[in-house]
């Protein structure tokens, strides 16, 4: 037996006698949860049932000898899959249920790939993953592992995290400046980071210039223009410019696949909310009347007794 990692506290004998007694016990179970599924099968051969009564059946078998039904139908299911002359014994139940939905699977069991944690040709759960065109639970190489920090990195606020925890150690930053690549996505950022506080900035001193303005002139003429207009057009021009600037930068950060349906439902409400004050707003501007309509004002009552 090739075993290439060893827990320091073993020598490879003694470690090597623990596997062949875990593999024996591991064909087993195997062993078992295969004639389990084979009992079920047996159970439903030739049985009618109705649509839905075989679930039950399995369930209700499931209560009665003690195993949780999920566990049962999965016996079951993988049995079906494998009929006993398909089966290799010397091959564990996990290894066949990770493979039983895979084309050609009858050939391909009988090839053994190399384990590269033992360097043994053997399949284990984590080659059947692979074979399956999954991504395996212990990743063995650049791409898969990379593959599977993209899947637990999916939100840019983690990623970005990472990625600053990782610039911390000194041999990542010398790669990460030697690379052409890493460099110019650098620069981008700055550029796109400074960009974003310009925008900001210029806004927050437009509104503050229209401010000032509006207090200097008191009495303003009718026409109405972002430098010289009302005191109340200049402000609401001014929450419009910052409103504006907010949803620039927030919209793009959005990640909807990670969002629960109540946190997407309050998000749509708000918006709803924010589309009855526009209107409001544009029913003031267009005919000169500022009376709240039943509705909103429903809803701002609404939003005060939630408060």
């Amino acid at each position: 037996m090739t075993t290439e990692a060893i827990p320091s506290a073993f020598g490879k004998q003694e470690w090597d006698r623990y596997v062949r007694r875990g593999r024996k016990l591991v064909n087993k179970i195997s062993g078992l949860q295969f004639d389990i599924g084979d009992l079920v099968i047996e159970m439903l051969h030739d049985r009618p049932h109705a649509h839905g009564e075989a679930a039950e059946i399995i369930e209700q078998f499931a209560h009665a000898i003690g195993l949780a039904p999920n566990t049962l139908r999965r016996y079951y299911q993988v049995a079906r899959q494998w009929p006993e002359a398909k089966r290799r014994p010397d091959v564990c139940f996990s290894v066949h249920a990770e493979l039983a939905y895979t084309r050609n699977r009858y050939s391909k069991i009988r090839k053994d790939p190399v384990d590269p944690f033992t360097g043994e040709r053997r399949w284990t759960v984590n080659e059947a993953i692979r074979a399956a065109d999954r991504q395996p639970h212990s990743p063995t190489n650049s791409e898969e592992r990379l593959a599977k920090t993209r899947s637990l990195l999916h939100s840019d606020t983690d990623a970005a995290e990472a990625v600053r925890e990782m610039l911390g150690r000194p041999d990542v930053r010398t790669r990460a400046a030697s690379d052409p690549r890493t460099r110019n996505l650098m620069r981008q950022a700055q550029y796109e980071h400074w960009d974003q506080v310009d925008e900001a900035a210029d806004a927050e001193e437009a509104l503050t210039k229209a401010m000032d303005e509006s207090e200097d002139r008191p009495d303003q003429s009718a026409a109405v223009s972002y430098d010289e207009g009302p005191l109340e057009i200049l402000r609401l021009l001014g929450s419009f410019a910052a409103f504006f600037v907010s949803l620039q930068k927030t919209i793009p950060e959005i990640h909807a696949q990670d969002y629960t349906e109540e946190t997407k439902e309050a998000v749509l409400d708000n918006i709803g909310k924010a589309r009855s004050f526009l209107d409001w707003c544009e029913s003031a501007i267009t005919t000169g009347k500022t009376d709240m309509d039943k509705a909103l004002a429903r809803l701002l009552e609404d939003e005060e007794d939630g408060g």
